[in-house]
């Protein structure tokens, strides 16, 4: 006599009562109304004579009351806001899928603490698509009869490598703020400075700080954000040959630019332009690379992140374009001192260009969630971005050889007032100042989003500032553009919008690249405290015009910007040494209660 065949066993016994049924599992109703079948009599009868009464077959509803349980039993398994941590760590089957949707190497090995449908909408998944597929995997771990089966394997991708924060740290700590804040001190003590040191302190600042930091987080988070992680070859655009190239070619200019009266020093200005050249060439490379390969459907081309980055990386190669202008300007003249010509159309490109352009790109996207905003105005990002490209246009042409004075002056001054015009636009769109959030957000160490609003408060502030010493000096005898107002103005921009944004979002989005938790949310606290206390000291140069004593006082605001870099420097550093985080309670305790994507998702 042969062995009758193994069987699966049925979810429900077809002989139990159908008020037993619904007593159990009552969100079984809607399933047997759609076949017809309640609790008529009591429902008292078993489920078989039920079908039988109705007319409708046993299995046919034995399979759909199977199927409604089981995604009953996934959505409670895994509810929305439950964090990717806890999701991998207690479904190992899930962690294909993060994989599958490109999120399988944020967060380190365990995934970020994040709850996990706002993850997936910051990614722009599919949030439907997304959590069915999770939670049929985890719904197959709970369901699994061999409870030594292996877990499939981690994600092989690469975990989040901090090198370029690190080295922007290190390069505005050593020559970038802690030398201007030399030279401020020098100054306000009636020393002389040369305007070699001046332009050094600025080129480190742009390429060294702000670019260096800002091609970091965009190596690791671009291609997650796009969709596209897996698509690129690794060894094809190395991240760690753009940034040593970079930084030595930064570290060349300092030394090279002063010494640009001796061989020597011309040489390694070449050099510097050489290497910082082909970092950038890297780098775009690698971004446009990225767009090209963007899934069709999760962006179109006139996505407002795609046209940001897409637009501020073009203004980016004319930036490194007029740098390596300036190294061969700087190896062919025994002067250190680079003429104004070649040093304002790189900052207006790098700075107003560059850097700006890909802020409002992560701001539209990623700074509205984190905020818990709803999107932007409709047409914000359209009219921040014309605008702000006109300017960037006008500041650049303003410098161009041979224009009159009067025409040069037209120009320099209609560019910085449609950047600022741009400033506004995209703060009133987009709100960051003073709209509440519509829904919860996770609650963060640090208060991130503290710092984050008072930045946009320092661009909104900058912008007003830029259009008044415009209107004055077009209006009034007064020399609205003198040079100290000028500088407090861009300081403003750099050191309150630049410095203080870059700090935030670092504390909200590297603890979740790294999988840690901020080693100290007092002193996160106390850094923005200190950034904006120098900016405000830098405003001091306003009052400065009439009376220089304000000026002696605004010298030292140096000192509590670079502490504030200290004191993030060495936040940052014991946060990445720090063991991964445990969840320490629930997952109500850890997310928002709710969470409902405000952005599409295609």
């Amino acid at each position: 006599m042969k062995d009758r065949p193994a069987t699966t066993q049925p979810f429900l016994d077809p002989k139990t009562p159908v008020r037993e049924i619904l007593e159990k599992h009552p969100h079984l109703s809607s399933a047997l109304a759609a076949h017809g079948v309640d609790t008529c009599c009591g429902g008292v009868h078993p489920l078989e004579h039920a079908c039988a009464a109705r007319g409708v077959p046993l299995g046919d509803v034995l399979r759909d009351l199977e199927s409604a349980h089981r995604a009953a039993e996934s959505h409670s398994i895994v509810p929305p806001t439950m964090s990717v941590r806890d999701v991998r760590r207690r479904f190992p089957a899930t962690i294909p899928v993060f994989e599958k949707f490109g999120l399988g190497d944020c967060g380190g090995d365990d995934g970020p603490d994040e709850p996990v449908a706002w993850f997936a909408t910051v990614h722009r998944i599919p949030l439907d698509e997304f959590l069915r597929a999770v939670r049929a995997a985890a719904v197959r771990d709970v369901a699994a009869v061999r409870k030594d089966a292996a877990a499939p394997a981690k994600s092989a991708s690469l975990p989040f490598s901090p090198h370029f924060i690190l080295g922007s740290l290190f390069l505005t700590l050593t020559l970038g703020a802690t030398a201007g804040m030399i030279n401020l001190l020098r100054i306000a003590a009636g020393a002389d400075v040369a305007l070699s040191h001046r332009q050094i302190h600025g080129h480190t600042q742009i390429l060294g700080f702000a670019g260096l930091f800002l091609m970091g987080i965009a190596y690791h988070a671009l291609p997650r954000i796009l969709g596209v992680a897996g698509s690129l070859p690794k060894s094809r655009f190395s991240p760690r040959v753009t940034f040593w190239l970079m930084a030595a070619g930064v570290i060349a200019r300092n030394f090279g630019q002063p010494l640009g009266f001796y061989p020597a020093g011309r040489a390694l200005s070449l050099l510097s332009a050489f290497l910082e050249t082909s970092a950038a060439a890297l780098f775009i490379a690698f971004v446009f690379g990225l767009i090209a390969k963007v899934r069709e459907g999760k962006y179109d081309r006139k996505d407002p992140l795609l046209r940001f980055v897409r637009y501020g990386t073009a203004w980016f190669a004319l930036a490194m374009f007029v740098n390596a202008l300036q190294g061969i300007w700087l190896a062919g003249h025994v002067e250190a001192a680079l003429p104004v010509g070649l040093t304002e159309p790189f900052f207006a490109a790098a700075v107003y260009g560059f850097l700006l352009a890909w802020i409002y790109g992560f701001g539209n996207r990623v700074v509205t969630l984190f905020l818990g905003l709803s999107p932007a105005r409709r047409g914000t990002p359209e009219a921040a971005l014309w605008t702000q490209a006109a300017g960037v246009i006008l500041s650049v042409g303003s410098w161009i050889p041979g224009l009159p004075d009067r025409a040069a002056l037209f120009l320099r001054d209609g560019g910085l007032c449609l950047v600022a015009i741009s400033a506004l636009v995209y703060l009133l769109g987009n709100g960051f100042l003073w709209r509440r959030p519509v829904f919860d957000v996770p609650r963060v160490p640090g208060t991130p989003s503290v710092a984050i609003r008072s930045a946009f408060g320092c661009l909104g502030l900058w912008a007003l500032l830029e259009i008044a010493a415009v209107v004055v000096s077009r209006t009034t005898r007064l020399p609205a553009q003198n040079p100290w107002w000028s500088d407090a103005a861009r300081h403003t921009f750099t050191v309150g919008f630049l410095t203080l944004v870059i700090i935030g979002m670092s504390f909200r989005i590297l603890p979740v690249f790294s999988g840690k938790s901020l080693w100290s949310p007092r002193l996160a606290q106390a850094t923005y405290a200190l950034v904006l206390l120098g900016t405000a000291m830098r405003l001091l140069q306003y009052p400065a015009a009439f009376d220089p004593l304000y000026y002696r006082i605004g010298s030292y605001m140096g000192i509590p910007v670079v502490l504030a870099l200290l004191l993030f420097t060495f936040n940052l550093m014991r946060t990445m040494r720090a063991k991964p985080a445990r969840p320490s309670g629930s997952a109500a305790t850890q997310s928002p209660r709710s969470f409902v994507s405000t952005l599409p998702a295609r």
